[in-house]
């Protein structure tokens, strides 16, 4: 028991210099990616607290500050009342959650990158006998860089049409654009598709392809239409060059740099063909 109480009658009328052998020390220690997608990433920032002194000492407060790219994004403070343990050391995690849309409106990074650089800075508040005593910090880092792929159409090219057996046999190319440093590749594409404003058609593509980093590739897209199912409009268009609306709803899987991610789009606009 007296090893506990004379720390604690020798700093109790201490100044902070004196005090600081008696306070936790603070490091970071990691950043564990919780959830990520292409909308947003869950993360946690963990510290490492160390108490170098024989008696249990509580969390006040905390507050943090964190920029990408030397741009700040989010600012806050956290008092949870974590106690930490005698002569020992714990993790402290600050979870956090940003939206990649706001994140590139806000901070304006290198395309082709996979990760960009991370500040966080701030405050521990610990209670100490002559109050709340701050500990700073100030770290960094890498942060994953999710962006997700831009579609456009190219062109729709038509390989068979076919009155008889009342049938064409298109391929809408698409540009994907990627703005990661590494390659991505599509997988299980799932897709309906619209022309004229009719639904023609849907299919599943197991693997669609691969566009490389900090490129824009091409992917193409096969279905066969039914030409009874369609109009004049959609009939002229297929059988000779001219333009036409095109709706293309689908799902996949992305294999990026952070793992698996689904990723959904609905693109509508219009679309060249080209026909044989």
């Amino acid at each position: 028991m007296t090893t506990k109480i004379v720390p604690l009658l020798l700093v109790f009328s201490a100044g902070c210099d004196q005090i600081q052998p008696f306070l936790p020390t603070v490091r970071f220690k990691d950043l564990e990616v919780q959830d990520i997608d292409f909308q947003h990433a869950d993360v946690n920032f963990v510290f490492s607290v160390d108490n170098p002194d024989p008696i249990d000492i509580s969390l006040a407060s905390f507050d943090y500050n964190l920029g990408l790219e030397d741009v700040d994004l989010l600012s806050g403070s956290d008092a949870d009342g974590m106690e930490l343990t005698a002569v020992g050391s714990s993790d402290l995690a600050l979870p956090v959650g940003l939206d990649w849309e706001d994140v590139w409106n806000t901070v304006q990074a290198t395309k082709g990158e996979d990760y960009v650089d991370f500040g966080l800075d701030g405050n521990f508040g610990f209670d100490s006998p002559i109050g709340v005593v701050d500990v700073p910090y100030d770290t960094g880092g890498n942060f994953p860089a999710v962006r997700t792929p831009k579609f456009s159409f190219k062109k729709l090219r038509v390989t068979r049409f076919n009155l008889l057996t009342q049938e064409a046999d298109i391929a809408v190319d698409m540009n994907v654009e990627n703005d990661h440093g590494s390659s991505i590749h599509f997988q299980n594409f799932d897709y309906d598709i619209s022309l004229g404003g009719t639904h023609v058609g849907h299919g599943l593509i197991d693997e669609l392809g691969t566009v490389d980093g900090d490129t824009t590739g091409v992917m193409s897209v096969p279905l066969t239409v039914n030409l009874l199912d369609v109009g004049s409009q959609v009939i002229d268009a297929l059988g000779g060059n001219g333009n036409l609306n095109i709706g293309l709803a689908a799902s996949s899987d992305v294999d990026t740099p952070f793992g698996l991610l689904p990723l959904t789009m609905d693109q509508d606009g219009n679309i060249e063909v080209q026909s044989p």
